[in-house]
This record gives structure tokens, C-alpha cells and sequence, in this order.
């Protein structure tokens, strides 16, 4: 009798246990899927760190309600601004000097004729795409640029050159993984997703990529007229990117006042 007890109430306080943990994951499940909907509608985050972890811990039941009405991509494109809202003042605050950046290889021209290497391809800077101008950007400032053909690259280039902080450009399954492993490494990571993917000829906002590499407190990058023209600038050498309306406005003011 006494055993049977015994068993009984372990089944009880296991039952017990349970239900609880059904509730709160019902719960904290409800409470995903509304602050991802005020994302999707209003691109504003609510904080931000309690909404990581809800998204990592219940990112599969909360994808597939947003699978189910066609826009299953806005839960990793809120996992990525979330994590770049979290790690932002951090990375500003790392010289650029300790700062590694990560392109796609897909972003090159189809007939890009650089070479691949063990740090990655290897640009030429022969003005087939926009590549070269941004790599030339970053490293002027200090950064370690590497054209990645494959994620295998980034772990062995970050074991190997050690930065204290990793920008990375991808499509947002890339990006949200690869922001997700720089931060278990303890590195301030910010992402920036492909305006347009698909393993060939992709595209990237240039103004935006251009501001997060230069990112630091206090910057703008709307205040930075020469910055902007180097983003038209970037843009036309993909052809069919458009540079942003911003970044092509102050371009055509500080052509008229003959500053550049």
C-alpha cells in the first residue's frame, strides 16, 4: 500500500509538472506569435531580449502559424533584427581594427573571374559588381574581409584571425545561423539580409551594408555625403540594384554644391 502511494503521487506531481510546463509553453507560445505579428505589421521590437529567447525556444510552432498564412520568413528576419538590436552598442564600441566581415560569394558577378583561396575568393577588383568597393571600404577603415563560399570558412577564419566583433551579409537562413553561432562565441554580431537571394546574382542594399560597416556611436550615415556616393556608386555597378532614395538624394545635392 504504502509503494502504491508512493507511486501515486509521483504520477500526480509528474502530472502536475506536465500540465504547467503545456501551460506556460502555451503561453509564451501566444506571446511569440503576437510580438512577431506586431513585427511583421509595424517593424517595430518589443523587448527585445525576452523576445530572443521566446523565438529560439519556440521558433518551430511559431514558424509554422506564419508558414500557414504564407509568411513563414518574417520569424528569422525578426530573430536576425532582434539580435542586432541586442549586440548593436557593443559592436559600434569595437574599433574597426578588431572587426570581421563576411560576404557571400553569390554576390559576385556570374562571370567574376577571382580566384578561389583558403581565406575565401579572392577579388580582383575588376568592377563587374559592387564587391570590390565595399571590401575596399572596409579595409581602408581596418576590417578583415572575406568572400565566403561556404560557412565552413567563417568558423575557421574567426578561430584563426580572432575578432572581437562579425559582420556577416546573407540570405536570412545564413545570417540567422551565422549570428547565432558569433554569438555563442561571445562576439557582438550584427546581420544584414539579401535584398534579393538565390545562390546567383544577388543583391544587397549598399547604403545599408555601407552605414553597418562603418557603424560606430554616433555616426549617420545620412550625415556622410561621401559615403553616400560611394553607395549610388556600388549600386550601379550591379546594373540592376537600386541605390536607395536617401543615399541618391544627398548624392545629387553635394554634386550641385560641387563638394565631390
Amino acid at each position: 500500500m504504502e509503494l502504491s502511494g508512493l507511486v501515486s503521487n509521483a504520477g500526480l506531481v509528474v502530472g502536475g509538472i506536465i500540465l504547467v510546463t503545456g501551460f506556460l509553453a502555451s503561453i509564451l507560445t501566444i506571446l511569440g506569435i503576437t510580438l512577431t505579428y506586431m513585427f511583421w505589421r509595424t517593424r517595430q521590437i518589443i523587448i527585445p531580449g525576452v523576445t530572443l529567447f521566446i523565438l529560439n525556444l519556440l521558433e518551430a510552432p511559431i514558424r509554422y502559424v506564419f508558414w500557414v498564412v504564407g509568411v513563414e520568413d518574417i520569424v528569422g528576419n525578426m530573430i536576425i533584427e532582434v539580435r542586432n538590436i541586442l549586440y548593436k552598442d557593443a559592436f559600434e564600441k569595437t574599433p574597426y581594427v578588431n572587426r570581421a566581415m563576411f560576404i557571400p560569394q553569390c554576390l559576385r558577378n556570374s562571370h567574376c573571374p577571382a580566384p578561389l583561396t583558403p581565406e575565401g575568393i579572392k577579388c580582383l577588383n575588376c568592377g563587374r559588381c559592387g564587391i570590390g568597393k565595399i571590401k575596399e571600404e572596409a579595409e581602408s577603415l581596418g576590417y578583415k574581409v572575406f568572400i565566403a563560399p561556404g560557412g565552413s570558412l567563417i568558423k575557421r577564419m574567426v578561430k584563426k584571425y580572432r575578432p572581437k566583433a562579425v559582420l556577416g551579409v546573407g540570405c536570412s537562413m545564413e545570417v540567422k545561423e551565422g549570428t547565432a553561432k558569433m554569438a555563442s562565441y561571445g562576439l557582438p554580431v550584427q546581420g544584414i539580409m539579401l535584398d534579393r537571394d538565390g545562390c546567383v546574382d544577388t543583391r544587397v542594399d549598399a547604403m545599408k551594408l555601407l552605414a553597418k560597416i562603418k557603424a560606430k556611436p554616433k555616426y549617420s550615415i545620412e550625415s556622410d555625403p561621401e559615403l553616400l556616393r560611394k553607395a549610388v556608386e556600388v549600386s550601379n555597378l550591379w546594373g540592376d540594384s537600386e541605390p536607395s532614395d536617401a543615399a541618391v538624394i544627398v548624392a545629387k545635392e553635394t554634386t550641385e554644391r560641387g563638394k565631390w
